[in-house]
């Protein structure tokens, strides 16, 4: 018998893995588990909303610039029922972005203008709801144009 092999009786007993062997990986899988668990966002809902304010949030912001910019009037109109709004200008579709899944609009005016100076020519809060009933909106003042979110 050599050294380092294994006679043809040990390789037929050896053929499992131990209880160490075992415990290990249930040990490595269960830490490995662990950290997904507290590293993955459990409140999907409430992501979506997020997700969803701050892009109409961002949308918002940039055509106001792009109306600064381009010396030009915009429109934003919203469909609640599609769940969408669309970016308008001079009246031409430019973007149509549709809410995240179980996002929709609350109590929203049909439409925004925004002129060639960046003003709205009216103040007006866009509310944004979700399936557990949590609403974020998205503030357009009347006077200076300033855009936030609450």
């Amino acid at each position: 018998m050599r050294l380092g092999r294994k006679s043809r009786e040990q390789q037929e007993h050896s053929l499992g893995f131990t209880l160490l062997e075992v415990l290990l990986t249930l040990a490595l899988l269960g830490g490995a588990g662990f950290v997904l668990a507290v590293k993955l966002p459990l409140d999907f809902p409430a992501r979506q909303l997020d997700l969803s304010a701050a892009e109409l949030l961002t949308d918002l912001r940039d055509t106001r610039q792009a109306a600064m910019a381009e010396n030009t009037w915009y429109c934003v109109r919203f469909f609640p029922v599609e769940r969408t709004y669309r970016i308008l200008r001079e009246g031409a579709k430019v973007k149509e972005v549709p809410l995240q899944e179980g996002v929709a609009f609350v109590q929203t005016l049909p439409q925004l203008i925004i002129n060639a100076r960046g003003n709205p020519t009216e103040g007006m809060t866009i509310s944004l709801i979700n399936r557990r009933g949590q609403v974020r909106k998205v503030i357009i003042a009347p006077v200076n144009g300033r855009i936030r979110e609450e």
